[in-house]
C-alpha cells in the first residue's frame, strides 16, 4: 500500500521540480472573455500617436477552448483575425487571416496566410534560453506572385514591472522579441526587428516595444482602455 501511494508522491515531486514556471494567468482570460472585450491600445510610430483596437473573445466547444482576436485600424477597418487552440502548455494559431483594400472596388479583401510554425505564448516556462517560435507566410493582395513571410522568437525574460491600468496595479512578466519580415520575390531581402511584451496577470498583453532595421523605424503600444464592441461601434459611426 505504501508503495502504491508513494509513485503518485514522486511524480507529483519531479513535476514540482522540474524548473518550469507557469505563467498562464499572464496570459488573456479566456474563460472571462466570452461575451466579448475590446482592448485599445494607444501607439506611437515614431511622432505619430493613434489608438488601435482589438477585439478578443473566448469559445469553449466540444472541441477545445478557443480563443480569437480581431484587429481594427484606426480608421475602424478589420486588418487581422486569428484563432488560437489553448491546450495544455499554451496558445497556438489555428488559423489567421489579413485584410487588405482593393483599390479597385475600395472593398476590403480577406487573404489567407499558411502557418508554418504557430507558436503565440507558452504556459511554461524555464529562462530565456527556451526560444518560442511563430512563422507564418501569405501572398499579398497588390503582388500574388510575391511572398511576405513572418518569422517571430519569443523568449521568457522573467518579470516585469508593475502595470497600473484603472486604479490598479497588476504584476508582469517580460517577453524579448526578434523578428524578420521580407519578401521572397526580392531574393530574400528582410527587415529585422527586436523588442519586448509585457503580459500583465488576468489581463494578457499590456505593452510592446519593437524597433527595426538600424532604428529608423519602431512602434511602441500601451494599453489605455477595455470597451464593449457596442462602444467601438458607437466610435466607428462618429
Amino acid at each position: 500500500m505504501v508503495f502504491k501511494y508513494l509513485i503518485p508522491l514522486l511524480l507529483l515531486l519531479a513535476a514540482c521540480t522540474d524548473g518550469k514556471r507557469n505563467i498562464r494567468d499572464y496570459y488573456f482570460p479566456v474563460l472571462d472573455m466570452q461575451g466579448g472585450q475590446v482592448y485599445v491600445f494607444e501607439t506611437w510610430e515614431g511622432d505619430k500617436t493613434v489608438d488601435e483596437y482589438w477585439y478578443y473573445r473566448g469559445f469553449v466547444r466540444d472541441s477545445g477552448i478557443f480563443f480569437s482576436a480581431t484587429y481594427y485600424n484606426p480608421a475602424f477597418e478589420i486588418g487581422q483575425i486569428t484563432r488560437e487552440k489553448i491546450v495544455e502548455n499554451g496558445a497556438l494559431t489555428r488559423d489567421m487571416f489579413l485584410y487588405e483594400t482593393d483599390t479597385v472596388t475600395g472593398k476590403q479583401v480577406q487573404i489567407p496566410t499558411v502557418i508554418e510554425s504557430n507558436n503565440v505564448f507558452p504556459f511554461l516556462v524555464s529562462d530565456s534560453l527556451g526560444i518560442f517560435l511563430y512563422s507564418i507566410h501569405y501572398q499579398p493582395l497588390f503582388d500574388s506572385g510575391a511572398t511576405i513571410y513572418l518569422v517571430r522568437n519569443r523568449s521568457y525574460l522573467g518579470d516585469g514591472l508593475d502595470f497600473e491600468f484603472e486604479g490598479k496595479k497588476y504584476p508582469t512578466i517580460a517577453f524579448r522579441v526578434r523578428e524578420a519580415i521580407g519578401n521572397q520575390k526580392e531574393g530574400n531581402a528582410e527587415v529585422e526587428g527586436t523588442g519586448v511584451e509585457w503580459y500583465a496577470k488576468g489581463l494578457g498583453l499590456v505593452y510592446y516595444q519593437k524597433t527595426y532595421g538600424s532604428g529608423l523605424f519602431s512602434v511602441e503600444g500601451k494599453l489605455k482602455e477595455r470597451i464593449s464592441m457596442q462602444e467601438l461601434e458607437n466610435r466607428a459611426r462618429n
